[in-house]
């Protein structure tokens, strides 16, 4: 899951309008997202074995990505970073499979 995907609608202005942003990452803003990413994927990793409640950690932190990026970002934008989300270990397990 090495893919930065890019919302390209902007929501949370001073005076709350919806904005288009079509900004191109530069390569350190690549890495320091994909770093973030990492990390707080090894910290849910980590709950989940403190817990063990795999699936009450995947609601938590799905309830909370849903709603900070609809919040951010609008239903469309976050349903198709969630479908990609799921495209992408669809595509993984195929390969594992084979």
């Amino acid at each position: 899951m090495s893919n930065v995907i890019e919302l390209s609608r902007f929501k949370k202005n001073t005076d709350n309008s919806v904005v288009n942003q079509n900004t191109d990452l530069n390569s350190d803003q690549i890495k320091k997202l994909e770093q973030l990413r990492d990390g707080i994927e090894k910290l849910l990793n980590t709950a989940t074995a403190v817990h063990g409640e795999p699936l009450g950690v995947g609601l938590a932190a799905g309830r909370y990505a849903a709603m900070k990026l609809y919040q951010m970002h609008g239903r469309a934008e976050t349903m198709a970073f969630f479908d990609s989300c799921i495209q992408t270990v669809e595509i993984s397990e195929d390969i594992t499979a084979n």
